[in-house]
């Protein structure tokens, strides 16, 4: 129903079928989908402290919507869906700031390529927002993060504050570089 009334993005889409592929695919030039797999991955994995053990995680739905999203994402990418990192953050088990890991979840679960799922987070959520952000390129706001490793090797450097060096926002540095003594 969202993609025959327009919507731009859609966000889950953990149940899609085979004619909701289809008008996905049919409509990848004009909207995006967000499966925000970090929420289920932490009710399955790692909310045991917080009461959802693996049990009340089944009964909630996250065990079985995380299988759905390993199948139905794969099938996405298959058909250039174009298909963003973000996710649902603010639970006690899935706080504010955890956005490098649904990177990682990416590749471990969907089967991206490090570089694939750099260019979604930045270049697509551009294309998203139709605003200039996600390229380096003239006319374009300056975004950067300047990291201690390749990210396209392992992608979980991201999480590790640490190895994030220096942060600009808009061309104005957020997080300058350290400046040697």
């Amino acid at each position: 129903m969202a993609v025959r009334h327009g919507f731009r993005l859609i966000n889950h889409c953990t149940y899609a079928d085979t004619e909701a592929l289809d008008l996905l695919e049919a409509n990848k030039d004009r909207l995006f989908v967000a499966p925000a797999p970090g929420l289920l991955y932490a009710r399955v994995h790692e909310a045991a402290e917080f009461g959802i053990d693996r049990a009340a995680a089944e009964r909630m739905g996250a065990v079985s919507g995380l299988e759905l999203m390993q199948r139905i994402y794969p099938e996405m990418r298959r058909r250039g869906i174009r298909v963003l990192p973000g996710g649902d953050y603010g639970f006690p088990y899935n706080p504010i700031g955890r956005n490098a890991r649904d990177l990682q979840l990416f590749v471990d679960l969907f089967g991206y390529e490090p570089a694939e799922v750099l260019s979604a987070a930045t270049r697509l959520g551009g294309e998203l927002m139709d605003l200039p952000v996600g390229q380096i390129r003239p006319g374009y706001l300056a975004d950067l993060l300047l990291i201690d490793g390749d990210p396209l090797q392992d992608l979980r450097i991201l999480q590790n504050k640490d190895r994030l060096l220096a942060i600009m926002q808009g061309g104005r540095f957020h997080k300058p570089p350290a400046r040697p003594t």
